[in-house]
């Protein structure tokens, strides 16, 4: 509250003169803040927009275009702000093209900067995180995959995985294979598994963090990919079978499953592996010779050595 400066006052009733000026009290500041202020600038600037004035810049993406103004975007993209400080074409273009982004997501990312409001939908998430990320909104970009990581489950984490990965989203991608190494066993029976490249086939089976509670679970995972594509994938097949742990499997397992299936028979490669897993089953006294990857126990896996 301002107060009033005590030194200048009245005299004595009857007003006969002014008393002496006496030393002045310096006031106290006051500092005002308005909380509406940011609030109401941002509804200014968003009806400007919607209204067409001063706006200076368009974005032009599939065909719809986006009246915007350039110091909007330099505030909430740095995307836009290194664009317009830079030397190139663009930062004086009043027209710009925007490739690799869909138009939909365009207006909801503008719609954030004009309102700091959006709305995330299992629908919309992918497209939007893949927009923010281009354009470097990192609030969205980061509540996207809050939202996905809410949403991981068994039939969805291994492509929540790879998006991520994609996207340079690091925590997500940890965190949808940390739960697609954890629940294996509900996971490869997917129809994520089965359509997975083999670098990402071979990543996963080869992890020491695979939660599985028999190496013959890793088997039939690796064979239901081989055969879902089985003319394309068999000839790769000896490199998915490499993370198979076959020398933990029953030995009975071994030769009735292994042995029999047409891709290890007709794979001299295969037969090398499957070779190495029975010496391991034949010649216990001699398995301190034969250690490998392929002999390690999982971290998680119940398994008897016999």
């Amino acid at each position: 509250m301002l107060r009033r400066d005590a030194g200048c006052q009245r005299g004595a009733a009857g007003g006969e003169g002014l008393q002496e000026p006496q030393p002045s009290t310096p006031s106290e500041d006051c500092k005002f803040v308005d909380s509406a202020h940011p609030e109401s600038i941002l509804s200014g600037l968003n009806e400007l927009r919607k209204s067409g004035h001063f706006c200076d810049v368009t974005l032009c993406v599939d065909g719809q275009t986006f009246p915007v103004h350039r110091s909007v975007l330099a505030s909430f993209s740095p995307y836009f702000r290194a664009m317009f400080l830079s030397n190139l074409a663009e930062s004086q273009q009043e027209h710009i093209t925007l490739s690799g982004v869909e138009a939909g997501m365009v207006a909801l990312l503008l719609d954030y900067a004009y309102t700091s409001t959006f709305t995330i939908t299992e629908a919309n998430v992918q497209a939007l995180l893949s927009a923010s990320n281009l354009l470097e909104v990192v609030a969205v970009r980061d509540a996207c995959c809050r939202f996905l990581e809410r949403h991981i489950d068994a039939t969805n984490c291994v492509g929540i995985h790879c998006f991520a990965e994609a996207h340079a989203c690091h925590d997500l991608s940890k965190k949808a294979k940390a739960y697609t190494l954890r629940n294996f066993t509900q996971v490869m029976t997917g129809e994520e598994w089965l359509s997975l490249p083999i670098e990402k086939v071979v990543e996963i089976l080869s992890s020491d963090e695979l939660e599985v509670e028999r190496e013959e679970y890793v088997y039939d995972a690796a064979t239901t990919w081989l055969h879902h594509s089985y003319a394309t994938r068999s000839s790769i097949f000896p490199k998915i079978l490499e993370c198979v742990r076959l020398a933990l499997v029953s030995p009975y397992f071994l030769v009735d499953v292994v042995e029999g299936e047409t891709a290890v028979r007709t794979s001299p490669e295969c037969r090398v592996i499957v070779e190495e897993a029975r010496l391991y089953h034949l010649l216990p006294d001699r398995r301190h010779q034969l250690i490998s990857p392929r002999t390690r126990h999982r971290r998680n896996t119940n398994t008897t050595t016999v």
